[in-house]
């Protein structure tokens, strides 16, 4: 584990730094047997520690609320831990949260990059990078797309509930140019390609001269949160790039989700 502080309670070795992070390893074990209740050997044996050592932690955390003991002697998470993740759920700002991340892929890729929440069949862009390229593609903060036609909007809308893109495939599907899908058919046919592939990509279908490629953003329970994604001017979007392109964009959702505690893997389906 990285050291972060100087304090003696982080020094490597110090002994009060030990006893947290052996009490941190036992928590984040619990939370990994998915709500089962695991028994003391179990817990030992896994983590690596003596039971005495052990059992002196999860005495402690149980008294603080953050191990309850079933009447089977079976250690699972306290509702101290709910509560935690309760104030944490409360303050999170995910623009402030994801900003490291779109900087690195704006650093690496050098075109705009976005990042996009879901709204009633709109993409909403809550921030933005702009490219260092001297032409630019430029989504303002704030502004909605439709979610059928950008690649932001489609890794978004390819993952909510059945119901949902029925409504929205049920509504009028103008064309923005001459690539945009029309018919609840088309653009049904593209969102399955995004489960399949687990990404997205827009060739000029809401922009002409604009494409976009973008990947899903999950939370710990794997559900779709929100996407990241690039905006690049055609005549740069080309196919000796695009591997490029869609790597470093898959990778930096991937890193988002694993930082949220969701699949640090990117998560296809089949067609």
């Amino acid at each position: 584990m990285n050291q972060v502080s100087t304090t003696e309670v982080d020094k490597p070795g110090s002994g009060q730094g030990v006893q947290v992070e052996r009490a941190l390893d036992v928590l984040e074990w619990l939370a990994a047997a998915d709500g089962q209740p695991r028994g003391l050997s179990e817990v030992s044996l896994a983590l690596g520690q003596p039971k005495a050592t052990v059992h002196r932690l999860l005495a402690v955390l149980r008294k603080r609320g953050y191990v309850a003991q079933d009447a089977q002697s079976g250690y699972h998470l306290g509702i101290k831990c709910f509560e935690l993740g309760n104030h944490w759920a409360k303050s999170f700002d995910l623009r402030t949260f994801a900003r490291p991340f779109l900087e690195k892929l704006n650093g690496d890729l050098g075109e705009t990059v976005h990042l996009a929440v879901y709204d009633q069949g709109d993409v909403v862009y809550v921030d933005k990078l702009e490219s260092t390229q001297v032409v630019i593609a430029r989504p303002d903060i704030g502004n909605r797309a439709p979610a059928t036609v950008v690649a932001t909007g489609r890794a978004l809308l390819a993952f909510q509930p059945a119901g949902e893109i029925k409504a929205q495939l049920s509504r009028p599907l103008p064309a923005y140019t001459e690539n945009t899908p029309t018919t609840a058919e088309a653009v049904a046919e593209v969102l399955e390609q995004v489960r399949h592939d687990g990404y997205a990509v827009n060739q000029e279908t809401y922009r002409k001269g604009i494409c976009g490629l973008a990947a899903p953003i999950r939370d710990s329970t794997g559900g779709v949160i929100a996407s990241v994604g690039i905006l690049v001017p055609a005549h740069r979007f080309l196919a000796e790039d695009f591997d490029t392109h869609r790597d470093a964009t898959i990778r930096t959702a991937l890193a988002i989700s694993g930082a949220l505690g969701g699949p640090v893997q990117l998560i296809t389906a089949a067609r």
